[in-house]
């Protein structure tokens, strides 16, 4: 694959009158190789395949793609810069590592790896040999990280008592407070991740006699959405309690679906009735449901509920300013819910078996990496030193 074209009259970016690699994040039409043909050519759009531009853009995320584009044009602007310019598709590995080594004391390592996974991709897809596997590359970027080695920046790692601070000045019946009372409780009980608690649909949680089931549909370690159940059991304390705290939230939820069904709804661009989100149906008790909806939308300033999604950046930015606004110290954002749940339960003595399941964490190393400086003095061996 050589490219794709723009969808919705939006050109991609041209590289040596080619379109760039990536696959569009929305409808489009790949350009495909016949075999046997020079890579640094394009075929016409008569032999494109319809669809291959749409599954191949759900390989990644969106965000995903959106950044690999961006860090890829960043890259063919510095190749532009050059004296003279170099070839940035497919580039040398001499020029990669010249870019990498050019900006190694302005980025973080981090930052320059994440660079890297691009130029990869970019040139997998153009049908090149990147780059990034030469060993003469890779050896760079070690001793980038090596020489401008930065501390990780710890978010504050979540605790029971901190988050009924949190929720303690919530009004359950504004709906604000409600949504998110519900989404920082079950994303700290559910070790849930920002985008996971945004892609969480009204279907996705059901209430039965020993808690609250959740259902993942997808997720970072989950790329192909083989999906996850997780059940979060009845808090001791009311206020903090996950399934109580999603029960007040989805009065609010169902009474908003209800309302916005009895109004006419609106033509979107497409002259079509803009309500495909707001799939009713009828429950088993009779009353009308939304089950496909998003379990968590946005909120106007006057109290409104939206139609979309609330976002994975916005949990972010609700977590920090609850976490703020109830006085509490350090650096909090979405992440501090899951590794607040990791540090707590392992705390608790919980096995690491049972915390890697729960969170879906691959390995006990990366699991652990969530829990190392919230466990400092547990078991510490200086207590028993006679100091």
């Amino acid at each position: 694959m050589t490219g794709v074209a723009g969808s919705g009259g939006v050109e991609p970016g041209m590289i040596d009158g080619h379109p760039e690699p990536f696959p569009a994040p929305m409808p489009g039409i790949p350009v495909l190789r016949r075999p046997g043909e020079n890579t640094d050519g394009a075929l016409s759009q008569d032999v494109a395949q319809p669809g291959v531009a749409d599954y191949a853009a759900a390989a990644r995320a969106t965000r995903t793609w959106q950044a690999y584009r961006a860090d890829f044009r960043r890259f063919r602007g510095w190749c532009e810069q050059q004296d003279p310019p170099v070839t940035p598709l497919p580039a040398a590995p001499a020029t990669v590592a010249a870019y990498l080594a050019a900006h190694a004391s302005s980025h973080r390592p981090s930052t320059l790896a994440r660079w890297g996974s691009a130029l990869a991709v970019a040139h997998d897809l153009a049908g090149h040999p990147s780059p990034t596997r030469d060993p003469g590359v890779r050896t760079v970027l070690a001793g980038i990280r090596r020489t401008h080695w930065v501390r990780p920046e710890r978010v504050a790692a979540a605790s029971p008592p901190e988050l009924r601070t949190i929720v303690a000045g919530f009004e359950p019946g504004l709906a604000r407070d409600a949504r998110d009372r519900a989404l920082i409780l079950i994303g700290f009980a559910g070790a849930l991740r920002r985008s996971e608690l945004a892609a969480l649909t009204l279907e996705d949680l059901v209430v039965d006699g020993d808690g609250l089931r959740v259902y993942i549909a997808g997720s970072k370690t989950d790329p192909t959405g083989t999906g996850h159940t997780r059940g979060l059991a009845y808090g001791g304390h009311p206020d903090s309690c996950p399934v109580r705290a999603w029960q007040a939230w989805l009065e609010h939820r169902v009474a908003g679906l209800r309302h916005r069904q009895h109004q006419t709804p609106s033509p979107g661009a497409n002259g079509a009735a803009d309500d495909a989100d707001e799939h009713l149906q009828h429950g088993p008790d009779g009353d009308q449901a939304a089950a496909t909806a998003a379990a968590f939308v946005r909120i106007d300033r006057w109290g409104n509920m939206g139609r979309t999604a609330i976002s994975g950046r916005a949990i972010a930015q609700i977590v920090g300013q609850r976490a703020a606004a109830s006085g509490l110290d350090g650096h909090w954002a979405g992440h501090s819910l899951r590794r607040g749940f990791a540090t707590t339960a392992y705390r608790a003595g919980q096995a690491e078996i049972a915390l890697m399941r729960h969170g879906r964490w691959r390995s006990s190393s990366a699991m652990r990496s969530y829990i190392d400086e919230g466990t400092v003095w547990l078991d510490n061996p200086t207590r028993s030193l006679g100091l």
